[in-house]
């Protein structure tokens, strides 16, 4: 056994093998005997990757099965506790109206990170067509300079057509570096491409009615603590923040089993980015 006496490696095997050593006995074996370690990857490069390797994936399994688990407790918790945005009639609604399952979005025309959950939510829609329902909310940043505008005329356009509303949802999502470019130039021209009337949506953006609504959903926003945009309230279940569909299926598969009641909202009648964390 060249340069290594057999002593310090029967107790090292033994901790190691039969043991069950703890880390402190691991620490305190390796600390008197360092050049153990050292001779074992000079002659056995390979195993002593592929071993460290395998403790890095097992310690990453072991640290996503406790993630899961807290998650899991968190939304256990927030069932029991849930959170209750008011959504009265005429919101903007997509999804089955009786829907179990309440997916109440805080949205800002400008985020990027709203952007890329607009289609991880249509994914959601598509897939439980019957379950769930999405209600979009409004939270312009003052970070984005056309959101407040985008904001108003999304709200007035919906108080001419729901379908005209997500249509027009979509297209400012879409083509979201002309609105930032053009500013209310091209929420006009979006409204007009979605069959709106754009003079009317123009003087309903700047009414009082529209201005409250944009304004109590702001206020809702901040009283749940959110800072940032997106952010989701799933049947009282917090998402903050932009989320991949496996994130809302978790909570979704979690409501449908328990059918936790949702939030009470009325068939409509009309028609996830931060101050920190978006640009």
């Amino acid at each position: 056994m060249s340069r290594i006496c057999a002593a310090p490696l029967l107790t090292i095997a033994c901790l190691l093998a039969a043991c069950s050593p703890s880390p402190d006995e691991l620490r305190a074996a390796l600390k008197q005997h360092p050049e153990i370690l050292a001779e074992a990857i000079r002659e056995h490069p390979t195993e002593v990757m592929e071993a460290l390797q395998a403790a890095a994936d097992s310690y990453q399994h072991l640290s996503q099965a406790k993630a899961a688990r807290a998650e899991d407790e968190r939304i256990e918790r927030e069932l029991a506790t849930p959170r209750h945005p008011a959504i009265g009639a005429g919101r903007a609604l997509r999804g089955a109206p009786g829907a179990p399952v309440t997916i109440v979005e805080y949205s800002d025309f400008q985020c990027p990170y709203c952007r890329r959950d607009a289609s991880v939510l249509k994914a959601v829609l598509a897939k439980y067509p019957d379950q769930v329902r999405l209600v979009l909310k409004q939270a312009p940043l003052t970070i984005h300079a056309h959101a407040m505008e985008a904001a108003r005329m999304f709200e007035a356009v919906l108080l001419q057509s729901q379908e005209k509303a997500w249509r027009y949802h979509d297209l400012l999502f879409q083509n979201q570096e002309r609105l930032t470019a053009e500013g209310g130039a091209y929420l006009d021209a979006a409204a007009r491409n979605v069959g709106a009337d754009v003079a009317r949506a123009r003087r309903d953006a700047q009414t009082e009615v529209v201005g409250a609504i944009v304004d109590a959903d702001l206020a809702e926003f901040e009283q749940f603590g959110f800072t940032g945009t997106p952010a989701f309230i799933v049947n009282g279940v917090v998402l903050d923040g932009a989320h991949p569909i496996e994130d809302f299926e978790r909570v979704i598969a979690r409501v449908l089993e328990g059918q936790s009641p949702p939030a009470g909202i009325a068939r409509p009648d009309r028609g996830g980015d931060t101050t920190t964390g978006s640009p």
